[in-house]
């Protein structure tokens, strides 16, 4: 049994209270609390270590750098990627994928496609209609059912040998929609397409290994399980 008791000790702002009621936080899809261990971490790095990392050879930098490394090795860890190199951090999903779009997206040339679902983020659209606009790359959209469901069939239709980057959300955030990320990305493979994974909303909730799911770019809010925020390539 959970002790709900504990679990809201562990975060400092549920002893806050609204209409003279203790807090209750539903919208953890949008930012997660952050526990007491999170907080006091951060709090001991600005206390007792702060300084600019991989920039200096005294004993602050040196001892913020090793931290930071650790991050990194976590971060692989949690999403089982290859190797610490994989691993980049941004500040937010929204910027991973600008990265990917604006690094990646530079190969796109006239007459290539892009393709994305009905049920993206707008953070999973905006960047990849200003690439297309760019390039004279074309962007196509697969629909999802009246209940909301990304509809495999249809994707396969709009897949073709032009396709060079497929972006879909593995949890929509408006909907809940677990979308068949295997199945789309063993698709998208077989056309030569690399695939772009949003998690912002299905790491917390949902088992994640780069290497066993074949994913080429995932990109995962941090902030939205206690952390901060990360891309794997």
């Amino acid at each position: 049994m959970l002790d709900l008791k504990k679990i809201r000790e562990q975060f400092p702002i549920l002893k806050e209270q609204v209409n003279g009621k203790p807090l209750v936080y539903f919208d953890n899809a949008a930012t997660s609390q952050k526990p007491l261990s999170v907080i006091n971490a951060i709090t001991n790095y600005y206390s007792s270590m702060n300084a600019n990392i991989h920039r200096g050879i005294h004993s602050l930098a040196e001892t913020a750098t090793v931290a930071f490394e650790e991050t990194r090795k976590s971060c692989q860890q949690f999403i089982n990627a290859n190797s610490t190199d994989e691993i980049i951090f941004t500040r937010g999903t929204t910027e991973a994928i600008n990265l990917v779009a604006s690094s990646f997206g530079e190969v796109l040339l006239e007459g290539d496609e892009v393709i994305i679902s009905t049920m993206e983020h707008h953070s999973n659209i905006v960047p990849w209609q200003m690439l297309c606009q760019k390039t004279g790359a074309t962007l196509k959209v697969v629909p999802i059912s009246d209940e909301g469901e990304f509809l495999f069939d249809e994707y396969k239709q709009l897949l073709s040998k032009r396709t060079k980057i497929v972006a879909i959300t593995y949890a929509s955030n408006a909907l809940g929609t677990i979308n068949p990320i295997e199945d789309i990305i063993d698709q998208a493979h077989q056309v030569g397409a690399k695939v772009l994974i949003d998690a912002a909303q299905a790491a917390s909730h949902l088992p994640i290994d780069v290497q066993s799911q074949d994913i080429d770019f995932l990109a995962v809010s941090g902030h939205k399980m206690y952390g901060l925020s990360l891309i794997h390539i």
